[in-house]
């Protein structure tokens, strides 16, 4: 823990972008938002949990905007005729094995989706070195929801100190996710990890055949590898050297006041995570930590640790799929100013939900302003 601190204390201090970085965070909102909730759930515990993305978009990503700065879309044309098609004219389309497409329809996707939840059902408990790495995916984090941190520090502690991984799904905007939880100094990451069918083999790639090479190159390549090894690895080698340059290219074109175009700013792009900014979630998660109950180490007994400890809640039984009832209401005992503006500031994976609550035909091939459209004729 200390060599981290030594670390992290140098990168701050000798990073300009990792200062750039800190900077970002520290003008950002006061707190993150999940953008997934749900609990944690093996045998008869549960512990309510928040998802948050442990990773964000690259700092600045280039946009095709024509001469006057306007931001350009995609349309879809049709190969025979080059017409341009509307999202009415879309269906979602499966090629057969045989080189057929059969369409389906919205009705027809969701009487196959995987059934609405809001658990993480734990599966197994599993050291590290049994999953591959090439299996892992996606991080996030897991943040303990309402007053579940004893619980939830409890489980981190115990699964820290077992070296366990545990394996599980959940199903997140319409699909079932497979996932590896992990432990890390207090604080459970979810990984999602891709299927066994996803991974490609070494001979699938084709490559050659390993042969015995000279002992003199050995030798050499060990000395080569000798000569670059560090006990550590010092994180500012990892930073984004390229987005900095981009980043002060851009300023210096913009003191000289060149190619500069005099419109609005242009609307950011949607992150996967519903356009949220995103800042400093370890030290969210710290706060969160903080300002719920914690478990007293100096106070535990030893035979509490287990995963059957007291501190844990029974799970409740669980409730059927509820998607209509999450739909906003309407009518007159709505307040329309204040939920219109919730949808305004939406992501479009949020709005396709909502489509999705009130069924909404034909989301599936709307792009953000149709499926706010529809959503308020709905209501």
């Amino acid at each position: 823990m200390p060599e981290r601190r030594k670390h992290a204390s140098r990168k701050g201090r000798d990073s300009a972008a990792a200062r750039r970085t800190a900077t970002r965070d520290d003008n950002a909102a006061p707190s993150a938002r999940p953008f997934w909730s749900g609990t944690l759930t093996f045998g008869l515990v549960s512990i309510p949990v928040d998802l948050y993305s442990a990773s964000r978009p690259r700092a600045k990503g280039m946009r095709m905007v024509d001469k006057e700065g306007h931001p350009l879309g995609r349309q879809y044309r049709c190969p025979r005729d080059g017409q341009v098609l509307s999202t009415q004219d879309l269906v979602r389309g499966y090629e057969t094995a045989g080189g057929q497409m059969v369409t389906f329809t919205d009705e027809e996707l969701e009487s196959v989706a995987p059934e609405a939840s809001r658990d993480i059902e734990l599966q197994r408990f599993v050291p590290l070195s049994q999953i591959p790495p090439l299996y892992f995916d996606r991080p996030y984090f897991l943040a303990p929801a309402g007053r579940s941190a004893k619980a939830y520090n409890l489980l981190a502690r115990t699964m820290e100190r077992t070296q366990r991984v545990a394996i599980g799904t959940f199903v997140m905007r319409d699909h079932e996710y497979l996932a590896a939880i992990l432990s890390d100094n207090g604080v459970l990451r979810a990984h999602t990890l891709r299927r066994a069918d996803e991974i490609r083999t070494p001979h699938a790639i084709g490559l050659p055949e390993r042969t015995a090479a000279p002992s003199q190159q050995v030798r050499a390549a060990a000395q080569a590898i000798e000569r670059l090894t560090r006990e550590a690895l010092d994180m500012s080698e990892l930073e984004d050297r390229e987005t900095a340059a981009l980043e002060q290219l851009a300023q210096d074109k913009q003191r000289r006041g060149q190619d500069l175009i005099e419109e609005p700013a242009l609307a950011a792009d949607e992150t996967e995570d519903g356009g949220a900014q995103i800042i400093d979630l370890m030290d969210v998660l710290r706060k969160t930590l903080s300002k719920n109950a914690m478990v007293d180490t100096a106070d535990e007994a030893p035979g509490r640790t287990g995963a059957g400890a007291r501190p844990m809640r029974a799970q409740a039984p669980r409730r059927a799929p509820a998607r209509a009832s999450r739909a906003p209401a309407g009518g007159e005992g709505s307040r329309p100013t204040r939920t219109d503006a919730r949808l305004a500031h939406a992501s479009k994976r949020e709005l396709y939900k909502r489509a999705s609550d009130l069924h909404i035909p034909g989301r599936s091939q709307m792009d953000k302003a149709e499926l706010l459209a529809a959503i308020r004729r709905a209501r």
